[in-house]
């Protein structure tokens, strides 16, 4: 997968059985520890915000075909790309580090899948620490969560930068 990030490929990964989820986008880290890609939204047909999964989770991946690009109507990945450093995106703990002070949505799957919005106050070895917001956009506690319990990491999105833009 790591000449998929090289060559910024397009591709769908699916992290089933764990989850039944599959994440479309270019790929831009691939290593044995993250795959990060810049998320494709199949409604607008370009690219909006960033996805961070463990290479763990990663059951099987697909390169789109030349046909699959008649959905990107507006290759807006360059603007994108350029507000990040991705020297910065290694792994789990670097990632965060690099958002801190950032707001950010962590699934954590299992028998119960948690969802939790925030913006990250600090970066431990193992876990990182979020300013919760509820639902109605307000401040709520703050939750510690381990990296060994996040499952999906995003950041960057429409839906991020509304909560950003809206809180109280």
């Amino acid at each position: 997968m790591e000449e998929l990030a090289e060559q910024k490929l397009i591709i769908d990964i699916d992290l089933a059985p764990n989850v039944d989820d599959v994440y479309t986008g270019k790929c831009l880290v691939a290593n044995s520890e993250i795959v990060m890609l810049l998320n494709f939204d199949e409604e607008d047909g370009e690219f909006d915000g960033f996805t961070i999964v463990k290479n763990s989770d990663v059951e099987k991946y697909r390169t789109w075909e030349e046909e699959d690009y008649a959905e990107l109507k507006n290759d807006n990945s360059e603007r994108l790309i350029t507000n990040i450093d991705l020297k910065n995106f290694t792994d789990l703990e670097s990632s965060l580090k690099s958002l801190i002070s950032e707001f950010v949505a962590i699934f954590i799957y299992g028998e119960e899948d948690d969802f939790f919005v925030g913006k990250i106050l600090s970066v431990k070895s193992d876990s990182v620490e979020l300013h919760l917001v509820d639902e109605d956009s307000k401040w709520n506690e703050i939750e510690i969560i381990k990296f060994s319990d996040i499952s999906y990491l995003g950041f960057d999105t429409e839906y991020e930068r509304e909560i950003k833009k809206n809180v109280v």
